[in-house]
């Protein structure tokens, strides 16, 4: 569970679902309401603020009518932690759920939030104060390997619980989601370390017709090992192989090459993209996290 200290400055913050939205975040139903978005007019009644009275119709016509704005709906967030062996590197799995963990306590107050694994468990949607303790939980739980029976009713999987390379599981995933188009934003905190195109599964996910918000999370050691003799060791396949100087060079020029080509395919399909890098041992992983999300514009003031 989050720190006192992190709860009352996450108070202060909501989720900038317009700004992460390409079509605009939270949507207007047809009922009129108190927004930005114009509705309709209706003859003024006695108890109507004349804020909402539209005096340039009164000018013209010599009749007072007020303006009807639509009611906007939260967007359905989904939110999905890769828990993949990869993350298990370097506190990557750790800092994934302390993001998860700041993003679902200041969603779930405004919007129905359900959170998922790549090993396909997912809890209840939920919205508001009452679920959140169980939302927690369900994050905290996410490192543990996927139980079999006895699994509880909010950690039941949507599907079949697989073995899980984040890429491949996220397209997976993606074919679960209902095509209600402009109705759900997904945000994905990945490392997205797996050797195969990404297309498809942006692909996959666009058929669905959500938005999409991609949160790499990326260690300092995956960025620049050190230069000396190595062992690489893939802990998604179980392949080791001894590397020098030279290897470790041209790893570091590869994998810049992939952060490179993951965010250019990430954007040019219309989604969002960030690289959150993980703290070092000594920072504090909830205070880096939260000015990580503010710093991106994911969190804003209320």
């Amino acid at each position: 569970m989050l720190a006192p200290r992190t709860r009352a400055l996450l108070d202060r913050y909501g989720l900038a679902s317009r700004e992460l939205s390409r079509v605009g975040g939270e949507r207007s139903a047809t009922e009129p309401g108190q927004s930005v978005e114009f509705h309709d007019y209706r003859a003024y009644q006695p108890g109507d603020e004349l804020r909402y009275v539209d005096w340039r119709v009164y000018a013209r016509t010599g009749r007072l009518y007020t303006r009807l704005y639509q009611a906007e709906r939260s967007v359905r967030l989904h939110l999905v932690l890769d828990n993949s062996p990869s993350m298990t590197l370097y506190g990557k799995d750790l800092y994934g759920r302390t993001l998860t963990q700041l993003l679902t306590y200041v969603a779930q107050k405004d919007a129905p939030t359900q959170l998922h694994l790549l090993d396909g468990r997912a809890s209840r949607p939920a919205q508001g104060l009452s679920g959140l303790k169980q939302s927690m939980r369900f994050i905290d739980d996410a490192g543990e390997p996927a139980p079999g029976a006895g699994r509880s009713a909010t950690e039941q999987p949507e599907g079949p619980v697989t073995s899980v390379l984040p890429i491949s599981a996220l397209k997976r995933f993606a074919v679960t989601l209902p095509t209600v188009r402009g109705s759900s934003l997904v945000l994905v905190v990945s490392d997205l370390l797996e050797d195969v195109a990404l297309r498809p599964t942006l692909a996959a996910l666009r058929a669905r017709g959500v938005d999409v918000g991609f949160l790499q999370v990326i260690a300092e050691e995956e960025l620049k090992p050190p230069v000396a003799l190595l062992e690489l060791h893939d802990v998604e396949s179980g392949e080791k192989l001894p590397i020098g100087a030279a290897e470790v060079e041209a790893y570091r020029l590869e994998v810049r090459k992939f952060l490179a080509r993951t965010r250019g395919a990430i954007l040019k399909a219309g989604y969002k993209h960030w690289l959150f890098k993980v703290p070092s041992a000594n920072e504090e992983f909830e205070r880096v996290a939260l000015a990580a999300l503010i710093r991106s514009g994911i969190l804003i003031k209320r």
